[in-house]
C-alpha cells in the first residue's frame, strides 16, 4: 500500500481542519471516543496513536518510540499543587507528528486533541509537537530514556518495531540549535534570530545559543547590563520549559579561555574557520561592538493581538500594545473567537468557549505559519490557554471591559 503524500507541518494552514476531516473522524468514532474512557483519571502519562481516523492505545512498552510516517497524542496527568490541593489534577495534552504523517493523520490529531481537551472541561494545556522539533516538557516525559524514530507507519503497513529502524539518541538529539540577539536599553530591549555562525555575533551585544547540550548565554564585553538581564530571564523560561533539565551557561567575553570546559562546547557550535577541502582558507571573528549598531536606536517589540481567520489559517491584527498607553479592552477577546498576544519573547494562544472545532484545532499550526510570515523566532514559546482559565500574566496585558459591552471574563 502506497503512503498518501506526507504533509509538511510548516505550510499547514486552516483547511486541514475543514468539514471533510471532521466528519471522518466523526463517522469513525460514531457512538463516542471509548478512549477518552480512562484518560486522565490518574496520575501518569497516556500515548495514542491515529490509525484510518481512529485513536487507538499505544503499548506502553514503546513508549518513546514514534513512527515518522504516523501521529500521536500524548496525555500527562499530574497533581499541580500537591500540598494545598493533593487531588486536583492538572492536564498537559500534546499531539505529535512525524516527517510522513499524512493530511488526514495530522488533522484527525489536532482535532482528536481538542474532544480530548473538551472531555476533560477546557483543563489541559495543549500543545503541538513536530519530529525533530519537540519541546523540553514533552522530552522530558522520557528521562534516561532516547526519543527513537521509527521508520513507516500504520498507513504503509508498518506496525511492528525492528531494531535499528529508526534513529535514536539522548532526549535533545534533534534540536534545531539556534542562536539570538538580544539588543537595545531598558524599555527597548529586542530578541531577534540570527544566522548560527560566529560572523552574526559583536561586541556590543548578547547573543543566546539554544542548542541540544546546553542554552548558552554569551555577554559581548561592550553589552549592557539591560541586555544581559533580559537575556537571563529568556533563557530561564527556556530551561523551565525544559523542566530544568537542561545547563544555562553564561560567559563574558575576553574572559572565558574558549578552547576549555563548557566554553568549548558552546564555540563548537560556531567555528572560527571555514574550511575546503581540509584546508582552512579563512578565519571567523565575532565583529566588533560597533558594527552591531547603536542601542539607543533599538526599539522594542510592540506586543500585538492578533485573530485567527476561519480561512486558510489567516490572521488579523486586532490591537497593538505599547507599553505606558491605554491597554486594550477584554473586550477585544470573543468567545466565539481564537485570538493570541505576540510580546515579542512568547506567544500565547486564547481560545473562546464558543470558538468552532476548526478554529481550536488549527490554532498551533496558524500561529507556527505566523511565525514563519512575519519573520519571528521559530524558538518562541507557544502557549495555549482557554477562555476562563487565562493566567495572570495574559489577562495583564488587558484593560477593564467597556461599559456597554459583554466581557469574556468571568
Amino acid at each position: 500500500m502506497q503512503k498518501a503524500k506526507k504533509i509538511d507541518w510548516k505550510d499547514t494552514n486552516m483547511s486541514l481542519f475543514g468539514s471533510d476531516v471532521e466528519k471522518k473522524v466523526k463517522a469513525a468514532a460514531a457512538d463516542g471516543e471509548p478512549q477518552w474512557d480512562d484518560a486522565g483519571i490518574r496520575v501518569g502519562l497516556q500515548i495514542w496513536r491515529m490509525e484510518q481516523f481512529k485513536v487507538k492505545q499505544w503499548p506502553k512498552s514503546k513508549y518513546g518510540k514514534f513512527h515518522k510516517g504516523d501521529s500521536y497524542i500524548l496525555l500527562n496527568t499530574y497533581v499541580k499543587n500537591p500540598e494545598i490541593n493533593p487531588d486536583k489534577l492538572a492536564f498537559d495534552a500534546h499531539f505529535w507528528i512525524g516527517d510522513e504523517s499524512t493530511q488526514d493523520e495530522y488533522g484527525t490529531a489536532a482535532y482528536k486533541t481538542v474532544e480530548l481537551d473538551d472531555k476533560l472541561g477546557g483543563e489541559p494545556v495543549q500543545h503541538r509537537e513536530v519530529q525533530g522539533h519537540e519541546s523540553d516538557l514533552f522530552l522530558s516525559y522520557f528521562p534516561g530514556k532516547s526519543i527513537a524514530y521509527l521508520n513507516g507507519g500504520v498507513a504503509s503497513g508498518f506496525k511492528h518495531v525492528e531494531a535499528g529502524s529508526g534513529v535514536s539518541g539522548d532526549m535533545g538529539a534533534h534540536r534545531e540549535t539556534m542562536l539570538l540577539q538580544v539588543k537595545g536599553r531598558a524599555g527597548n530591549i529586542m530578541l531577534s534570530q540570527v544566522e548560527t555562525k560566529r560572523s552574526a555575533m559583536n561586541s556590543g551585544d548578547v547573543f543566546l545559543l539554544v542548542a541540544a547540550d546546553g542554552i548558552y548565554q554569551w555577554n559581548g564585553s561592550g553589552s549592557n547590563g539591560h541586555e544581559r538581564s533580559q537575556a537571563a530571564q529568556f533563557a530561564t523560561s527556556l530551561k523551565s520549559e525544559r523542566g530544568g533539565s537542561v545547563s544555562h551557561v553564561t560567559f563574558l567575553e575576553g574572559v572565558d579561555d574558549e578552547e576549555t570546559g563548557e566554553a568549548a562546547r558552546f564555540w563548537k557550535h560556531l567555528p572560527g574557520e571555514r574550511k575546503f577541502l581540509g584546508i582552512t582558507v579563512a578565519s571567523i571573528e565575532v565583529r566588533t561592538s560597533d558594527k552591531g549598531g547603536d542601542d539607543s536606536t533599538v526599539k522594542a517589540f510592540t506586543p500585538i493581538l492578533y485573530r485567527l481567520g476561519e480561512k486558510k489559517g489567516s490572521v488579523s491584527r486586532v490591537a497593538r500594545m505599547p507599553a505606558g498607553r491605554e491597554k486594550p479592552t477584554i473586550s477585544k477577546l470573543k468567545t466565539d473567537g481564537v485570538f493570541f498576544v505576540d510580546d515579542g519573547f512568547r506567544v500565547q494562544i486564547w481560545c473562546g468557549k464558543e470558538a468552532s472545532s476548526s478554529l481550536k484545532a488549527g490554532a498551533f499550526p496558524a500561529v507556527q505559519a505566523y511565525l514563519k510570515s512575519y519573520k519571528r523566532p521559530a524558538v518562541l514559546p507557544i502557549s495555549k490557554h482557554n477562555e476562563g482559565r487565562e493566567p495572570a500574566d495574559l489577562l495583564a496585558f488587558f484593560g477593564e471591559a467597556q461599559p456597554d459591552a459583554c466581557c469574556v471574563i468571568a
